[in-house]
Order: C-alpha cells, then sequence, then structure tokens
C-alpha cells in the first residue's frame, strides 16, 4: 500500500500517513524499516503494510518509495 506523510515529527517519534482509500494512518518510529537521507519530510511518498489495531489503523514496515 502507499501514501503520502501528512506530518512526521521526529522528537515526538509518531506521525500519520493519508491515503485516499483508508484516510489517515498512524505512524511510529518502530514501525519505520528505512529513512530517506533527512527523515521524512510531509508529502513524502512511502509503502507500507496496514494493520488494524484497538486503537485504530496503523502503518507497519513503513519504506520511502524510491523515485527513478
Amino acid at each position: 500500500m502507499e501514501g503520502r506523510i501528512k506530518w512526521y515529527n521526529e522528537k515526538k517519534k509518531y506521525g500519520f500517513i493519508t491515503t485516499e482509500e483508508h484516510g489517515d494512518i498512524f505512524l511510529y518510529h518502530k514501525n519505520i524499516k528505512e529513512f530517506g537521507h533527512f527523515g521524512f519530510q510531509e508529502d513524502d511518498l512511502v509503502s507500507f503494510d496496514l494493520k488494524t489495531t484497538p486503537q485504530g489503523k496503523q502503518a507497519m514496515n513503513v519504506r520511502p518509495v524510491k523515485a527513478y
């Protein structure tokens, strides 16, 4: 699944990914598998797995989508 970073705060260690199909999805730093050179920035394209938890939807195995 793909989406865009809505916002991510490195100090707070969480943020949100937004998708057309599922809306906003929680992103926790432990679920990030790979950072870009400067970390995630607003509107970066990412791929991830979607997990439904008792607290809501959560992004797992988050990786930046590299443009070629």
